[in-house]
């Protein structure tokens, strides 16, 4: 049966564009890639974890998918929200919520949710 998760698979018209959101914006890692440099692009932190990875729809003949809803984690949201700031982005303003996180929300180019979460309370 099942024993594994691998990836989140994003096939976009705008796979350049989500490709430099995700690398260059938010500062995920590029782990590897399949095709070229905007095509098969595996994004994460660890090489063995699951990854998002983005795909040119057009040249995999498949419809675009979404939306997705992304959740990573920062120490210090107030300071990324500055960095993504600085990098152009239009924020709403972040949330905290009762259960313990500090939470902003985006959009990538393509309509799918970021999430971006600073945990407020120690999770025992």
């Amino acid at each position: 049966m099942i024993n594994g998760f691998i990836c989140t698979n994003i096939f976009t018209r705008n796979s350049k564009e989500l490709t430099l959101f995700y690398n260059k914006t938010l500062e995920i890692p590029i782990i590897k890639t399949d095709v070229d440099d905007y095509n098969g692009v595996y994004l994460g932190f660890i090489e063995d974890a699951p990854l998002i990875c983005i795909w040119d729809c057009i040249w995999c003949n498949l419809p675009s998918t979404g939306p997705n809803s992304f959740v990573f984690v920062c120490d210090n949201l107030d300071d990324t929200i500055v960095k993504l700031k600085d990098k152009g982005l239009i924020l709403a303003l972040p949330k905290k919520y009762e259960w313990g996180t500090y939470e902003l929300r985006v959009n990538d180019p393509d309509g799918n949710e970021v999430v971006i979460v600073e945990y407020t309370l120690k999770l025992t």
